[in-house]
């Protein structure tokens, strides 16, 4: 048992920014979170650390605003450093970069401290944790590891991930785009086995940070952990029916019903007021450096073309999703290597602490209710998929969306729905455009002509090539 406590040691001072009102500070963990059997103290102190962990992958620029920039939804300029543009949108990243390098070690930190606590977990004191608690807790961590896997996913795609090995020295080998999902599944079902035989009322013996209590659902219930994980699987589900290595079109009515059992209701069921409960990263102002939402930052930009697209889906310009956008508040022009812009995303205009605690979505209904009708409308039932997607619309519109006049506008109509209540939320945009091919040249006007390299994903760090032998060795296997 020590050996797995000493793993986790070494992670505990990335705890720090974790605590918020609801939870006790974590600078100083007892002596019996590292000593002997897990006590409950010490399930909360490392719990609490896998969650500071994923936290620190969440806020990372690579992960929060890149891949915004990759999908024509933002820009960075910054005068002092051009590579914001020119390893995003004019040229590719430098594996050695900053602007390739990240999204890829605070996720594996994650992974690491999980696998650790997972080991330990069954050796916990059965008088102060339970065996339901035990199990509980298993299918909530197991959830976030799963949570983990898809994040790095999000950010390497065809390239491939690694898993992590037993023996956390040890170097695992790429696996494709197709491996990793069918991976990242198998562990949300996996956890979900937990989840059940817990039952619905077990509480977790841990608090647990107010992201996952204070939106409208209280996870430290299992009952409510099995709608984030069932979520998260429907999610994972719909892009494994559309992944391009291995299509898997019958996940789509898998991906239907999981998500219609995170919800809890059916199609156009959900009310609007229910569109932000879900599970949040939450963040501290004048905190840590991995306390505070890296989104306020008055060198974010929102790239002019979104503002276009989205007068295509609110040409009387009345949807209050474009609240989101707000010209720079002194009247400024950011501009760089041949692009600029006046607008910026409303949580980046002044690092007031509003801003700098703004809390980032890990998964809410109004999303699962936009990837319900995506599975929808992929399984072609187009009426359902418009109850769903009407019921977004006029949740920021007073009038209904137009009928859909077949499969391909209803997925057009599905592209823009997502892309304006997602937006400044993560990676969802550039997935989507991944999925259906959207990033190219063919359907892309280039930000700067002649100079778009159209990125889709970004490169395998140069340290984890190196650890493989050099970046020949990269190849993802599927076996």
């Amino acid at each position: 048992m020590k050996k797995y406590i000493t793993a986790l040691a070494a992670g505990l001072a990335l705890v720090a920014g974790c605590s918020d009102t609801i939870v006790s500070s974590e600078n100083s963990p007892t002596a019996d979170a590292l000593n002997g059997a897990l006590t409950a103290t010490g399930v909360q102190t490392l719990t609490l650390g896998v969650l500071a962990n994923d936290r620190a992958l969440a806020r990372e620029t690579d992960y929060l605003i890149l891949p915004e920039v990759f999908a024509r939804d933002a820009y960075r300029i910054d005068p002092n450093e051009s590579r914001y543009v020119t390893e995003t949108l004019t040229g590719t990243p430098d594996p050695g970069s900053f602007t390739a390098s990240g999204g890829w070690t605070n996720g594996y930190v994650t992974i690491r401290a999980a696998n650790s606590l997972l080991a330990a977990l069954p050796g916990a004191v059965s008088s102060q944790v339970s065996d339901a608690q035990k199990s509980a807790t298993s299918g909530f961590v197991k959830t976030i590891k799963a949570l983990e896997y898809y994040r790095l996913l999000e950010l390497r795609d065809t390239l491939g991930i690694a898993l992590q090995p037993a023996d956390p020295a040890a170097v695992g080998p790429i696996i494709c785009k197709t491996a990793a999902l069918t991976y990242i599944a198998a562990l949300l079902d996996s956890a979900n086995a937990d989840l059940t035989a817990a039952g619905g009322a077990t509480k977790l013996p841990i608090g647990l940070p107010s992201g996952f209590t204070k939106f409208g659902r209280d996870y430290s219930v299992t009952s409510n952990i099995v709608k984030l994980n069932r979520g998260l699987k429907g999610k994972v589900d719909v892009y494994r029916a559309l992944d391009h290595q291995a299509p898997k079109p019958t996940l789509f009515a898998t991906a239907i019903a999981e998500i219609t059992s995170a919800l809890g209701a059916g199609p156009g069921a959900v009310p609007a007021s229910q569109f932000g409960t879900g599970a949040y990263v939450t963040f501290v102002a004048g905190g840590t450096e991995n306390s505070a939402n890296s989104l306020f930052d008055n060198l974010i930009g929102v790239n002019p073309k979104a503002v276009t697209a989205f007068d295509s889906l609110d040409p009387g310009k009345v949807d209050s999703r474009r609240s989101k956008i707000i010209p720079f508040s002194t009247g400024k022009t950011i501009a760089g290597s041949g692009i600029s812009t006046n607008l910026t995303y409303s949580g980046a205009s002044t690092a007031v602490p509003a801003n700098q605690t703004l809390p980032v979505a890990i998964l809410r209904d109004e999303e699962l209710v936009l990837l319900r009708a995506q599975a929808e409308i992929e399984n072609n039932d187009l009426v359902n998929a418009y109850l769903d997607l009407n019921s977004v619309h006029r949740a920021y519109e007073s009038t209904d969306l137009p009928a859909f006049a077949n499969q391909a506008d209803a997925r057009r109509v599905l592209l823009l729905e997502k892309r304006f209540s997602l937006f400044f939320e993560g990676p969802q945009r550039l997935v989507d455009l991944r999925a259906y091919g959207l990033l190219k040249a063919a359907t892309t006007t280039p930000e700067v002509a002649g100079q778009d390299a159209y990125n889709t994903a970004f490169p395998i760090p140069k340290s984890e090539a190196d650890a493989r032998g050099g970046r020949a060795n990269l190849n993802p296997t599927c076996s």
